[in-house]
């Protein structure tokens, strides 16, 4: 089962839905320096990582390559519909 999500999404309203919407459902830390400005203005994907309960940005360019060539890089839809 998947524990760590990496999701995508370019338009800003969507982010700060996303991440609200992760506020409000799941109990995660999230990683110094993010702060909701940050979340929702970053172009770089959300991690939301259920095993260390952590919710971050990858600001990672080399990761997010990575994930991307291994087909790891969710949209908000396809998030939530492995989470149900």
């Amino acid at each position: 089962m998947r524990t760590q999500f990496i999701v995508q999404e370019d338009d800003i309203k969507k982010r700060e839905k996303f991440f609200d919407y992760i506020i409000d459902n799941y109990d995660l830390k999230i990683h110094y320096p993010f702060k909701k400005e940050l979340f929702v203005k970053s172009k770089f994907p959300f991690v939301i990582d259920f095993e260390d309960n952590t919710f971050w940005i990858c600001n990672s360019i080399i990761c997010c390559a990575c994930a991307a060539q291994n087909n790891s890089i969710f949209s908000i839809k396809q998030f939530k519909k492995l989470r149900r």
